[in-house]
């Protein structure tokens, strides 16, 4: 592995590690404070979840091409876990946004986005702890 090799990993652990770790406390932060302060932090949320999927994909392209052992299975199913919470917070809470800015009811639309969240930061916490714990499956 060339050195340049070994430097684009290094950086794309640290941006992938650094998105998913923004993109998960600033869920399970909305979640607590039920949905206030949603429309400023979900563009911001997708933003890191799509910055955390470019990276992890290069990562596994680079890194875990040869098979698909107990460790891809772990890192897999942190992968599938954070995808549902994309789809969750996507279609729930940018749906709820849209809604709100349309003159929906406030107090109906926090609630559903605050679930949304509680959803998406429990996976997302199943999904930093897949990768954390997969080397050493």
């Amino acid at each position: 592995m060339s050195n340049l090799t070994q430097i684009l990993i290094i950086v794309a652990i640290g941006l992938h590690a650094l998105a998913a770790l923004f993109w998960a406390g600033s869920s399970a932060n909305l979640a607590r404070t039920g949905g206030m302060g949603a429309e400023i932090l979900f563009p911001r949320q997708m933003g890191a979840a799509l910055i955390a999927t470019l990276t992890g994909g290069h990562l596994w392209s680079a890194l875990h091409t040869g098979g698909f052992g107990p460790y891809e299975m772990v890192l897999a199913f942190g992968v599938l876990c954070a995808f549902i919470a994309a789809g969750i917070q996507g279609a729930v809470v940018g749906g709820s946004i849209r809604k709100l800015r349309a003159g929906g009811d406030e107090a109906g639309l926090r609630k559903r986005m605050a679930g949304a969240y509680r959803a998406s930061a429990g996976l997302l916490a199943l999904a930093l702890v897949a990768m954390v714990i997969a080397r050493f499956i």
